[in-house]
Formats: C-alpha cells, sequence, structure tokens
C-alpha cells in the first residue's frame, strides 16, 4: 500500500511539474480568428528576399541620421537614395535588408516618382516589424515635407531623435525591469524547492501531502495558487514592458 502511495505521489508530482514548465514557456501572438489575410501588392520594382532576419532596432536611427548628415551636406532629395544604395551595398546584414526598397526609391526619384509611395508599398511587403515602421515613418516624413515646404533635413532629425529617445526609454525599462522578471522566476520554482528541501531533511513531502484528506487539500490549493501566481506575476510584469496582454 506505502509502494501505491509513493508511485502515485511521484506521477503526480511528475504531472503537476510537467504542467507547471508548460504554463512557463514564453507565449506567441496569435492571429485573430477569422481576419482576412493581408496579400501584398505584386509590384515589378520590388523583389524581397525569401528569407528576413529581425533588424537590430539601433541600426534605424543610424540609417536616419545618415540620410540627414547627406542632406545637411547638400544633396539633393532626389540623390538621397542613389547615395545611400552606394553606402550600403553590401549583401548581408541591415544593407541587404533596405536595398529591396533602395532601389526601387532611387529608380522613383530619378523618373520624378511619387518616393513615399513607394517606400510604403516596401513597409507593407516586408516582414520585418522594424523595417515596416521604417519605411512607413520615412513616407510620412517626406509627405510632411512635400506638403509644408519644411527642410527634410529638420524632419528627418527630429525623427531620429525621436528613434534615440525610444531605444533609451526602451533600454531603461528593460534594465528596471530585470529584477522583477527574475523574482517571478525564483518564485515559482520555490514550492519544488521545497519539496527537495524536504526529502533532504528525511521528510517525505508526497507521503504527507497524499495520506490524508488535508493533505491533499493542501495539495491542490498550493497548485492552484501557484498557476495563479506565475499567471498574475509574469501579467503584471508585461502591463509593466509595455506589452500587449
Amino acid at each position: 500500500m506505502t509502494g501505491a502511495v509513493d508511485m502515485s505521489g511521484v506521477l503526480l508530482a511528475g504531472t503537476l511539474f510537467a504542467a507547471y514548465w508548460l504554463l512557463m514557456l514564453p507565449r506567441r501572438p496569435l492571429h485573430a480568428a477569422g481576419a482576412p489575410a493581408r496579400h501584398p501588392v505584386a509590384s515589378p520594382r520590388l523583389v524581397l528576399p525569401k528569407r528576413q532576419r529581425t533588424t537590430d532596432p539601433h541600426e534605424i536611427p543610424l540609417f536616419i541620421h545618415q540620410l540627414t548628415g547627406l542632406l545637411q551636406a547638400g544633396r539633393a532629395p532626389s540623390q538621397l537614395w542613389g547615395d545611400m544604395l552606394s553606402v550600403h551595398g553590401g549583401s548581408s546584414g541591415f544593407p541587404a535588408a533596405i536595398k529591396p526598397a533602395l532601389l526601387p526609391a532611387h529608380q522613383a526619384a530619378q523618373l520624378g516618382l511619387s518616393v513615399p509611395e513607394v517606400l510604403r508599398e516596401a513597409g507593407s511587403q516586408t516582414r520585418d516589424p522594424a523595417l515596416r515602421s521604417l519605411w512607413r515613418d520615412l513616407a510620412a516624413c517626406l509627405e510632411v515635407a512635400e506638403r509644408s515646404g519644411a527642410s527634410l533635413a529638420a524632419v528627418l532629425s527630429r525623427y531620429a531623435a525621436q528613434r534615440d529617445a525610444q531605444l533609451d526609454s526602451d533600454a531603461a525599462r528593460g534594465t528596471a525591469l530585470a529584477g522583477p522578471r527574475a523574482t517571478v522566476r525564483l518564485l515559482s520554482w520555490l514550492p519544488l524547492f521545497g519539496l527537495g528541501v524536504g526529502y533532504l531533511l528525511g521528510v517525505d513531502p508526497v507521503a504527507v501531502l497524499l495520506g490524508s484528506a488535508p493533505g491533499i487539500a493542501t495539495l491542490c490549493a498550493g497548485a492552484v495558487l501557484m498557476v495563479i501566481g506565475r499567471f498574475w506575476s509574469s501579467r503584471l510584469v508585461r502591463a509593466a514592458a509595455g506589452d500587449s496582454a
């Protein structure tokens, strides 16, 4: 009888551990059910690579500062995209990721076509969220400068400063949340550590929890509270980080 209780306790502990481990796995956002699929508009001018890696966020402000520097040096907006093609002529990394948008933008500028439309089209076709935001924001900056008569260099300079401030804010928030995240992980593992300490002290925690009705009630209540605490703590950290719950 004791052997059966021990075996059932081990199985129950293993089941709880597996369920708890699954709860701790990172979650990926799911697309809304029934949402219509967005198909990019076919264009002969844009040829995107099959595989795209996520762009380093620090590359974006540097790219905008380069645009601003060329404009402040006296380069015309129509010459801007050709100059950036010559600067970012690499075949890998960030240059390879932005080349499919720079090339049609340069061609549109040479032909007198709308560069903002080309950039916005590139933003709608890329799978990289950082580049998507970059091309759409640049298209908006170009349209604001064209319609208001403001200096494009000044508009891009303010945009670059805003992106720099956003990166600094994200870094400060990540540093501030490092401690709470570590605390959540530590508190999540404490019940399992407590079981191990009990065995080291010569006590059989599983037998105590499964040997009586109060023990079983305590085990169930502890498991439920452990899962609720993990979920609530993770939710608080995500809310503080600004992520969507």
